[in-house]
């Protein structure tokens, strides 16, 4: 069924991709040649029989034309779905923001204490089942687990518009967090599993750019709502605000079913040797196959035990602290003194100029294999916008434009640093399959604890400075460069270890006659991304 509705738009997308393009003008992508394509195809070392036998009459450049074909195909079928659904994903998520703002908490007659438990019993269950959860996709079929798991979030979201008490909000917002927990950290793990370590960056930082679109626009949307149907078939605007949320998740998790891939080895709507080539592909960047002979504990077992993997979960923790004042950023914009409806769509801006700088920010990583100073850049921008709004007195009227620019460098440098933590992670932690999804899930339940640590930083009596709230925010900026100077340099000492084993090897092979020493050397020569 699935292959009978996506095929005519697959076909007719290779048709327009491949359109007016000569074969004999594709030469390289990103270093590699079709030379090196065909040479890999006879290490029998890396490179499997089924794969083999299916390009044994493709020369280098239609293997290079095929991939770049597959590419394109999941810029659209992967991170351009992917990043509909997480937007869709953090809109549910943090609509109680704007709800707050809305009326939901006199509403509910809730104080500060209830409401902010129930943004903390979100993060709980999300923290929870992260890891669980991308410890079956490793051998699931994505294409069917996240979006069934979105139509079940979306009517959650849409269940919270009809809540009474704040017990039954409690109820709700835990199962929100259950059901949300394995999409973001699901389709990294998928993102990596199709695009080598030179095209992840670009990717992960479009597909993290849909929670920033989403705050932007929720506010807008929240106006919208408050200043059009607040009362319609009598619910309040914050009731509505869910119920469209949730309406539309659950009609963009049906079309998902019929568009989202699985993994290079048994996607529905690739041909065979589509297939093959985008193992080929991970092969040729990854020094051994994606797919994986060990088992679901010995995956885990691995992640948990890689000193890598709890730096970068330390690293994006102290980033995520700083970025989880987004939750509040409805509550913090209000204390400018505004009113509610330009409180509402002043919240947009710093998110859009955020989606810019993330995206630039995480194109220049991969453009320049460098990871570390895009970390240390945007941490350093989010440090000066906490240290200006907790210095600068709210009463003058400059002051309060000084504030929103304040605003402004705490939602850029604390959302564009975390991107490339995470698509540095999947760079350093490549394979096998089962270890790097435990990873990712670890790396990114770390950051979803600042979520509950930070439930209690905005109570209202802080308000307008927040002087605790962003002195921590300073401090756990600070945190992360130092744990980005740590991680540059280790894993520069790594690469010199790899730098004198190779060397040894290239040695070695001299001595035998006829022996092709670079080629030999070539399961030695990835070298970590710093």
């Amino acid at each position: 069924m699935a292959e009978k509705i996506a095929g005519p738009f697959v076909d007719l997308y290779r048709h327009l991709s491949s359109k007016g393009r000569k074969l004999q003008n594709v030469s390289s992508e990103k270093g590699i040649s079709p030379e090196s394509l065909l040479a890999l195809l006879h290490d029998n070392g890396r490179v499997n029989d089924v794969i083999r036998r299916q390009l044994q009459d493709t020369d280098g450049k239609e293997i290079l034309a095929i991939s770049k074909r597959i590419k394109r195909l999941l810029d659209v079928c992967l991170v351009f779905m992917a990043w509909i659904m997480f937007a869709l994903n953090s809109f549910d998520r943090s609509s109680l923001g704007n709800a707050r703002v809305m009326g939901l908490q006199q509403d509910l007659d809730m104080n500060s204490n209830q409401y902010g438990l129930a943004m903390m019993l979100l993060f709980i269950a999300y923290v929870m089942a992260q890891v669980p959860s991308n410890y079956y996709l490793a051998k699931g079929r994505p294409s069917i687990y996240l979006p069934g798991v979105m139509v079940l979030w979306g009517c959650v979201c849409t269940a919270t518009a009809f809540v009474k008490a704040p017990s039954q909000l409690y109820a709700v917002r835990f199962l929100l967090g259950l059901l949300e927990a394995p999409f973001c950290v699901g389709c990294l793990f998928l993102i990596s599993s199709w695009y080598t370590r030179t095209e992840l960056g670009l990717r992960s930082a479009i597909l993290l750019t849909a929670p920033m679109t989403a705050n932007a626009f929720s506010g807008l949307i929240a106006f919208g709502i408050y200043d059009t149907i607040d009362g319609a078939r009598g619910l309040e605007g914050w009731r509505w605000l869910f119920v469209v949320g949730g309406v539309s998740t659950v009609f963009i998790a049906c079309v998902a079913f019929y568009v989202l891939p699985d993994f290079p080895s048994n996607t529905r709507y690739l041909s065979e040797k589509e297939l093959a080539v985008a193992q080929l592909r991970l092969i040729a960047d990854g020094v051994q196959a994606d797919e994986s002979e060990n088992g679901r504990w010995r995956g885990l077992a691995m992640a948990v035990s890689s000193w890598q993997v709890w730096v970068f979960a330390g690293m994006f923790l102290l980033l995520a602290i700083g970025a989880s004042v987004h939750n509040f950023f409805p509550s913090v914009v209000n204390t400018l003194g505004f009113s509610r409806n330009t409180t509402l769509w002043m919240t947009a801006p710093p998110y859009l100029v955020g989606v810019v700088v993330t995206i630039a920010n995480s194109l220049f990583a991969d453009r320049h294999r460098n990871a570390s100073f895009h970390v240390i850049g945007p941490a350093a921008l989010a440090t000066l916008g906490f240290l200006l709004f907790l210095l600068d007195p709210p009463s003058a009227r400059g002051g309060v434009w000084l504030r929103y620019a304040a605003a402004f460098l705490m939602i850029v440098g604390a959302h564009s640093g975390y991107p490339v933590v995470l698509s540095w992670a999947q760079k350093t932690v490549r394979r096998p399959r089962e270890m790097r999804a435990c990873a990712i899930a670890i790396i990114n339940a770390s950051g979803s604890i600042s979520q509950i640590v930070t439930s209690e930083l905005y109570p209202n009596r802080w308000a307008p400075r927040y002087v605790q709230s962003m002195s921590l925010n300073t401090s756990c900026a600070l945190g992360a460069i130092l744990l980005a100077i740590l991680m540059r340099t280790m894993l520069r000492r790594q690469n010199k270890r790899l730098d004198r084993e190779e060397a040894a090897v290239i040695a070695a092979m001299q001595d035998f006659p006829g022996t092709d020493a670079a080629g030999q050397a070539t399961g030695l020569s990835w070298r970590y991304i710093t």
